[in-house]
């Protein structure tokens, strides 16, 4: 990784034209690029300080969907709820006028 000579920012690999030159990401100074390195991040984790997980997140059984009997009746109590939620907004409009 290579940084800008004069404001220390990321030099990042650019083509320009038919060849490739290194340009700043923040002042735009441009440089040769020299070979082609590829950069490889590496870290080491202790066995200590790993997370041990697991595959089973419940015990319940997998969910059943609903049957078509308990779809309707939600339906049937959402137009309910609705259908009041709409008689007591109406009252209330008559009561302010």
């Amino acid at each position: 990784m290579k940084f800008c000579p004069k404001c220390g920012g990321l030099m990042v690999p650019v083509k320009e034209k038919d060849k490739t030159v290194l340009k700043c990401t923040k002042c735009g100074y441009t440089t040769k690029y020299e070979k082609q390195v590829d950069y490889k991040l590496k870290e080491e984790v202790d066995k200590k300080s790993r997370v041990k997980t697991t595959s089973i997140v419940s015990s319940e059984k997998e969910r059943v969907p609903p049957s078509l009997e308990e779809k309707e009746q939600r339906v049937e109590e959402y137009y309910e709820i609705v259908q009041e939620l709409i008689q007591e907004e109406i009252e209330g409009k008559t009561e302010e006028e």
